[in-house]
């Protein structure tokens, strides 16, 4: 008999799962396929595995629309249509019918797709005795199973994607992400004990939680039975170890041990220690006993050791599990280093040592037990942000279930299920702890005297480690811009000039001197040649080109403009450079950080010698054999640090995003370093040659991993030099390194005195020269260079660009470390590899992107009643672990999460979806009564009498589905109710009076839909949600107080006063120098706006329609339109309640916009700045509140034919809220 928590792989669930999964595989790999078929998902064809959850559901329809198919009076209609007997027939959930052929497509080569091309015949059994009625009940059933009933052995995929709740997508792409998604769902068995924390972590209301008297009463016992003489884990080891030493001297595994331990202690102490307790009387006990006495034994080897741990702690029993000193190594260091502590500080066993860190690491800091990390990976780094986040959503779904799975399938697991809504939203709860860790270890951030972390300390992890990715963001982003094309700039400037001109027209030499006689060319080609202004070249014969196109002679010269995009992408290089040695900078230990920061610094490049055989000069004289410099290394750079009395050298690879210190250099460059950092005179050697030099001279040539243990002849080369800074030019020690004005000065210096490509190279490649063979020879140079560009990353370009959904999986998850280490800094290169290259940068742009997003949207999941608790204890464990206990938002996503991913992957004995009831109307009538009676209809009590009676029976946590019922009508009954119950809480009316019926109403639904209630889940009921919704309503309700008090008593200032009459610089947002008032109001618009995608054009014309329709300014249908107009992305969209601001939700904020507006009159003097405050102040919009209020303002003081900047420290005084 399976468990009702089944995991295993080989369900019925699964196997259908895989059924799917490999129809798709075989689609997209047929081009033949693809094309005929268009991605039309609903026509393919999936064989139904028997018994599955799908199946079950499906069969009773399937077997109903067949017995009526059989009825006589189709017989007619089958032989009129000619409908073979082996024809597939479809019903949709609308009633409509649909008779198909089964076809086949595949490319010589390739396995079959199967699929329908349904053929409509309702109107043909309309009128057919029976035919309607069934049919209508039918569509009932199809509603329940994707939208379909499917005759035969086959249902389609898009019937099967919505019956699991799965997008059905209609691209490449969507298809692809579709099936990483189900080829990585699937997550392995749990180990026997989990993470070996379930009494230690047991929820709240759990009657073996052990806390309090609990766990005093436990440490006595413990201590009664070993008389403090030693660790517990040595006596019940003991036994063990000596029982399970193999005779042929093999070794077993750590879990085998662990398990004989646990199982021993249980069948010696268990029954003992249960009885102390009293745990022997509780119910749960008595069916559960041997597992419950083995996770006892797991906690009290673990409170032996730490009497006061907590899954939440970053401490064990005095081991720092975070501890700086971590930094960059690799995750395995910290679990040797723990094991070790026990050894020494706690004495514990050495060979139980391993057993006692896989429980304490499985609960605390699974991250360290994983087995399958890449050698690459390092602590500190974004790339273990990744990977430990996409632990910790493993953990939270199943307890000790990432020890199990390989890197590739954690992280596929991981990236593909943000798909799954609940999965993503639990995701983001365990995010902020990686990046607080990171944080912490890179010395972003400080404890207070206790040790402890404030919400101060954690909201600037997350601001540091979103700038930190935004740096390395904007570094691919750069890296990836496609080359200029000189060919389509011309083509672009004839086009927009002349647009009916065929640039491929060919024109023949009428008049002038020089070659070309007798020649056609294109009128491109002459436009790119710079011949077409001469008007010598024209059409054969007919109209003169230049009557039919009279601008041709005055196109803009190409040459101008190819320099300019050339320089442009140059530039960009430059600055992608700069980002990636700021970035591979701040990766330095601190010591070695502080003499970058600190010390003198020569700047050398690295040079090949080529060696120069003897010869004979004149007629007596010899040249000597010698070495010469030759090519210069484009990647890499050695750095000569004074710093105090020492000499340091670092080797930095910008393209590679690293920095490394070494040490054996510091000998050869002591030489060639004079004068003292104390006095500022330091002085740097220009160029040296190096006989055996400790470095990897192929790093700095061919961007290589460099290789240890290499000696090279090199010349070295001074590009540049910094001074250390002066006694007074103290740093600021809240800036971090990678933002630190010195090194960027630095990395700009690297990026101009040695890029890997140079204008000169970009100019070439992209000029698609009319006569290619003049370029030939250079362009493939270069485009060899560009191709050594991306050999770190073959595997995943190979990968990408493979066509296999196997290859690319692989390829994706191999590249996650390179992609979040060395950001993924691949060259645009030209079409050979474009496409590949871009796709690289995309996924290292999504997984960055994704980790930063979720650390810093995971603040807002927090319950309201809880809110963010005052003191975040050591190292942060803000979400992950103990702080979600208290959000009730938190614990349902969970059970969602649980409940979507078991059922897609076939994880669970029990049906989400049930069948529907077959009176067919039964259900929707009820849906369509009020709370009270739809209550009374479905759970059939005549005692329910008030919506309070509704929400306490559906809180009852025996309450169970009704027979009959749907998920979906209980949880339409669940959410009327507890909107009811909480509309007639005090904290309801007291709001209501504030904001009106409708905005209460509007923000309790947004609440709703994107907080679910949640039932049959014991530790989150409907009575518990009201009373939820009961403290949003008091917290909006204080929020609205304050926004009405403040902006009312901005009314009452004299705004014509200081410091409210302060103006912007000129020079701050407008660099360009515009006159115009409309557009300096749209350049301060721009500067003063967070949000990115602003259109200048469009905001100027906003600007301007306003001011000359003198459309009143306090109207709110005026400024919803006006905020339709600059922000249209964000119409409709509504701000939760709940969030830890100010200001509350969107609702409540335009409600009271409105009866604010009401006092303002655009003829008073400052009715500009308060129609600012209140627009911003207030937040009535779901986005875009400060680019409304700021076009609101600007426009108020353009009727007047006037403008003045407002400064950023009067738009917060006026609002009151940032």
């Amino acid at each position: 008999m399976k468990p009702a928590d089944n995991h295993a792989y080989d369900s019925t669930d699964s196997l259908q799962k895989n059924k799917v999964s490999q129809t798709i595989t075989n689609f997209i790999s047929d081009e033949y396929a693809v094309e005929r078929l268009d991605w039309k998902c609903n026509e393919i064809l999936v064989s139904c595995v028997e018994d599955s959850t799908f199946d079950r559901l499906h069969r009773n329809g399937k077997v109903s629309l067949s017995i009526l198919l059989r009825h006589d009076d189709f017989h007619f209609v089958r032989a009129w249509r000619k409908i073979p007997d082996n024809a597939v027939f479809l019903l949709d959930e609308h009633g409509r019918l649909y008779f198909s052929y089964r076809n086949m497509v595949a490319s010589n080569d390739r396995p079959a797709t199967p699929f329908v091309s349904p053929r409509d015949i309702t109107a043909d059994v309309a009128g057919l005795t029976s035919f309607g009625d069934s049919l209508e009940l039918l569509a009932k059933v199809a509603e329940s199973t994707g939208g379909w009933i499917v005759t035969g052995g086959e249902v389609t995929l898009g019937q099967w994607l919505r019956f699991n709740g799965l997008q059905v997508p209609d691209t490449e792409q969507d298809t692809r992400n579709l099936l990483d998604l189900l080829n990585f769902s699937t997550l392995p068995e749990p180990p026997k004990y989990g993470n070996y924390w379930q009494l230690l972590d047991a929820p709240d209301e759990s009657p073996f939680k052990l806390v309090g008297n609990k766990r005093v009463m436990l440490l006595e016992l413990t201590q009664s039975c070993t008389q403090d003489s030693e660790a517990i884990i040595n006596g019940l080891g003991r036994r063990v170890l000596i029982e399970s030493v193999p005779g042929d001297g093999a070794t077993t595994s750590t879990d085998y041990r662990l398990q004989q331990v646990l199982e021993s202690a249980a069948l010696r102490h268990g029954q003992y220690y249960l009885s102390k307790l009293g745990w022997l009387d509780e119910t749960a006990a008595t069916k559960q006993s041997t597992e419950l006495a083995e996770q006892l034994a797991a906690a009290v080897i673990l409170l032996d050791l730490d009497p006061g741990l907590n899954i939440a702690n970053t401490h064990f029993a005095g081991f720092d599990l975070y501890s700086k000193s971590y930094f960059k190594q690799h995750p395995s260091r910290i679990r040797v280093d723990l094991e070790a502590h026990l050894i020494k500080k706690l004495h514990v066993a050495p060979p139980l040592a391993p057993l006692v860190a896989q429980m304490i690491l499985a609960g605390m800091a699974p991250e360290y037990l994983f087995p399958d990390w890449p050698p690459s990976l390092q602590m500190g780094t974004p790339a273990c942000v990744i990977a430990t986040q996409a632990i910790h959503l493993v953990e939270a779904l199943a307890p000790g279930a990432s020890r199990k799975m390989t890197y590739q399938h954690l992280m596929g697991f991981s990236q593909s299920t943000k798909s799954l809504a609940p999965l993503a939203a639990l995701q983001a709860e365990g995010s902020v702890d990686p990046v607080v860790t990171w944080a912490w270890m890179n010395g972003l951030i400080t404890r207070d005297a206790q040790g402890d972390l404030t919400p101060k300390e954690i909201e600037r992890a997350i601001r540091e480690y979103d700038q930190y990715v935004a740096m390395m963001l904007e570094a691919t982003e750069l890296f990836s811009r496609p080359l200029p094309d000189r060919r389509q700039l011309a083509l672009q400037e004839l086009k927009s000039r002349e647009p009916d001109c065929d640039p491929d027209e060919l024109l023949v030499k009428h008049r002038g001197g020089g070659s070309g006689a007798g020649r056609k060319v294109s009128v491109l080609d002459l436009y790119m040649s710079d011949e077409l202004h001469t008007q010598d070249w024209d059409r054969i014969r007919g109209t003169s080109i230049y009557k039919s196109f009279p601008r041709l002679p005055d196109l803009f010269p190409v040459t101008e403009l190819y320099e300019t995009e050339t320089a442009s992408h140059f530039d960009a290089v430059l600055d992608g450079l700069t980002r990636n040695i700021q970035i591979a900078i701040s990766q330095l230990f601190p010591e070695d950080a502080a003499s970058i920061e600190d010390g003198a610094i020569g700047v050398y490049c690295v040079q090949q010698m080529n060696y120069k055989p003897a010869r004979v000069t004149g007629r007596y004289g010899i040249s000597p054999a010698t070495y010469i410099p030759g090519e210069t290394g484009r990647y890499g750079v050695i750095l000569c640090v004074q710093h105090g009395y020492a000499i340091k050298c670092f080797e930095l690879f910008p393209l590679r995003m690293e920095c490394r210190h070494n040490p054996d250099l510091e000998t050869l460059f002591n030489p060639l370093v004079s004068g003292s950092v104390f006095q500022l005179d330091t002085r740097f050697t220009d160029q040296k040659q190096l006989e055996r030099a400790p470095v990897d001279l192929q790093a700095y040539l061919q961007n290589v991993t460099p290789r240890a243990n290499v000696k090279s002849r090199i010349q070295i080369r001074k590009i540049g030099a910094f001074e250390a800074p002066g006694a007074y030019e103290k740093r600021d020690d809240q800036t971090p390194l990678y933002r630190s004005a010195r090194v960027k000065d630095l990395g700009s210096l690297i990026a101009r005195k040695n890029p890997y490509i140079t204008e000169q190279e970009i100019h070439q490649l992209g000029l698609q020269q009319t006569v290619r063979e003049k370029a030939i020879e250079k362009t493939d140079a270069i485009f060899n260079m560009i191709l050594n560009l991306i050999i770190p990353f073959k595997s995943c370009v190979e990968g990408l660009t493979s066509g296999d959904p196997k290859k690319q999986g692989g390829a994706i998850f191999d590249c996650i470390v390179d992609a979040a280490v060395l950001a993924m800094t691949l060259f645009a290169a030209p079409a050979a590899i474009a496409a590949a290259a871009s796709k690289a940068a995309s996924i290292a742009g999504k997984l960055l992107s994704a980790s930063r997003v979720l650390a810093s949207t995971a603040l807002s999941l927090f319950n309201p009643i809880s809110g963010l608790p005052q003191l975040l204890k050591a190292g942060g464990k803000l979400l992950g672990r103990g702080v979600a206990k208290l959000s009730a938002s938190a614990l349902s996503l969970a059970h969602q999460a649980k409940q979507q991913l078991r059922f897609l992957t076939g994880a669970n004995s029990y049906d989400l979806l049930k069948v529907i009831d077959h009176s067919g109307s039964a259900v929707h009538t009820r849906m369509s009564l009020d709370t009270v009676s739809h209550a009374r209809a479905l759970l059939k009590s005549d005692a329910i009498e008030t919506v309070q009676h509704v929400v306490t029976r559906l809180s009852d946590k025996n309450f169970k589905l009704p027979k009959g019922a749907t998920e979906t009508e209980l949880r339409h009954l669940a959410n009327n109710a507890v909107k009811e119950s909480a509309y007639q809480s005090k904290q309801a009316g007291d709001l209501e009076s504030l904001i009106g019926r409708g905005a209460l109403e509007e923000l309790t639904e947004a609440f709703i839909k994107g907080h679910p209630v949640q039932l049959n889940d014991a530790r989150s009921t409907a009575q518990g949600y009201t009373e939820t919704l009961a403290v949003l309503y008091e917290l909006e309700s204080r929020k609205a107080r304050y926004m009405k008090g403040y902006q009312q008593d901005i009314l009452n200032l004299d705004l014509g006063k200081s410091p409210y009459t302060d103006v912007m610089p000129e020079a701050r947002f407008n660099p360009l120098g515009y006159t115009d008032p409309s557009q300096r109001a749209t350049a301060w618009m721009l500067k003063g706006s967070s949000s990115s995608g602003n259109d200048f054009d469009n905001v100027l014309g906003v600007l301007r329609d306003y001011t000359a329709n003198k459309a009143p300014l306090n109207d709110p249908n005026v400024i919803r339109e006006i905020h339709r107009k600059l922000v249209p992305d964000a119409v409709g969209r509504v701000r939760d309640a709940g969030a830890p601001t100010k200001y509350g939700s969107s609702p409540t904020g335009f409600a009271l916009l409105e009866q604010h507006l009401k006092n303002l009159d655009p003829s008073h003097p400052h009715f500009d700045k308060q129609v600012l405050g209140a627009v911003v102040g207030f937040q009535g919009f779901g986005d875009g509140n400060g680019r409304t209020a700021s076009a609101l303002y600007s426009i108020s003081q353009l009727r007047d034919n006037r403008f003045t900047a407002m400064p950023p420290h009067i738009f917060r005084e006026l609002n009151g809220i940032f």
